[in-house]
């Protein structure tokens, strides 16, 4: 059966609001233009009144976005979508406005982690549902009854990638590794955790991990695959590509491609299995990826909504699994996508 899907949710994203807020309704409600600024407004036909606010959109949030309003068309959810971009201030508003407006319940997909303290005072009681970008665990104390978390875990992501480069280079007979990685935007945890776990698995399986270099480019393919360029110019030697996430992954493929370096004599791990990584499987260019699923985090936190609305348990009648350091922290399992088990995930 095939486990990657891609729903494609007619309208959602079609126009971007270009100022704070700017909200779009999905789920059986119905929205007005309103002055710049404020939020549009929705004929509630549904039975829950739920906000999503929605941040950077990349690709693999572009998927959690869409999938967000398929769920909430099959939960009997109204959800408007504010648009807060890359901005802690926006997101702020776009919770106090959802608080104003009488939702019962936010999704948020926060800016930076940090961010976590200030949207739980804007929501000031309203109850809240943190997805993908979750808290730092200093702050999991936040979360509550009505405050909950859902993500995968990121610790698992990096293991698999350690895992099956481990295993490359065991085959290989090497113990020193040189290494490229590129990352995502250490203010998120998730990027420091997927940055730091791979080569923990691989220092603890015995090799001696040398840092070839490392590119921050923000989870954005472009940027990674000028930050590769750059770096090829500088002609330092590696063994492999570390990246923490599918679009990063594949701008270092087309930066390879571009020097005339074949991708495939090179092992590169990335996360997500997007559609654009899955096909990279295929044909060799990338080595693995790990599945994260967009459907599976929209699912869980239309549910979660709607359950903290009910006064129900925030998991009850999803699959997540609970987090071993928090009570209120859920997961959807992420998956490990080699060629071996590729045709899987292909659309």
């Amino acid at each position: 059966m095939k486990k990657y899907r891609k729903v494609l949710a007619t309208g959602l994203i079609a126009m971007m609001c270009l100022t704070a807020c700017g909200g779009s309704t999905s789920g059986g409600g119905s929205a007005e233009n309103t002055s710049a600024g404020a939020s549009a407004t929705t004929q509630k036909s549904s039975a829950y009144d739920v906000c999503y606010v929605s941040t950077v959109e990349d690709e693999w949030l572009t998927d959690l976005l869409n999938d967000m309003s398929v769920s909430a068309d099959n939960n009997d959810v109204a959800l408007e979508v504010k648009h807060a971009g890359n901005d802690s201030s926006k997101v702020i508003q776009c919770i106090q406005q959802a608080k104003a407006e009488g939702k019962e319940a936010t999704i948020v997909n926060v800016a930076y982690s940090s961010d976590v303290t200030a949207c739980v005072e804007a929501a000031d009681g309203m109850n809240l549902v943190f997805v993908n970008r979750l808290p730092e665990p200093a702050d999991y104390d936040l979360l509550s009854d009505n405050i909950v978390g859902v993500a995968s875990d990121e610790n698992l992501a990096g293991t698999f990638q350690g895992e099956y480069l481990a295993d490359y280079f065991k085959e290989k007979g090497m113990t020193d590794v040189r290494y490229l990685l590129i990352q995502g935007p250490l203010d998120l945890s998730h990027s420091v955790i997927r940055s730091e776990k791979p080569l923990e698995v691989l220092k603890d399986a015995g090799f001696n991990m040398i840092e070839a270099g490392t590119i921050s480019a923000d989870y954005d393919r472009a940027k990674a695959q000028q930050g590769v360029e750059s770096f090829l110019e500088t002609g330092k030697e590696f063994d492999c590509i570390i990246s923490n996430n599918d679009a990063m992954a594949l701008g270092a493929i087309k930066a390879l491609e571009n020097k005339g370096i074949d991708p495939a004599s090179i092992p590169i791990v990335g996360i997500d299995a997007t559609a654009d990584a899955v096909e990279a499987i295929q044909n060799g260019t990338m080595s693995m990826s790990v599945f994260q699923s967009a459907e599976g985090q929209a699912e869980a936190a239309i549910r979660m909504a709607k359950n903290l609305i009910d006064g129900k348990p925030a998991a009850e009648g999803t699959d997540c699994t609970v987090s071993d350091e928090c009570d209120n922290l859920f997961y959807v399992p992420f998956e490990k996508v080699t060629p071996e088990n590729v045709q899987d995930y292909a659309k």
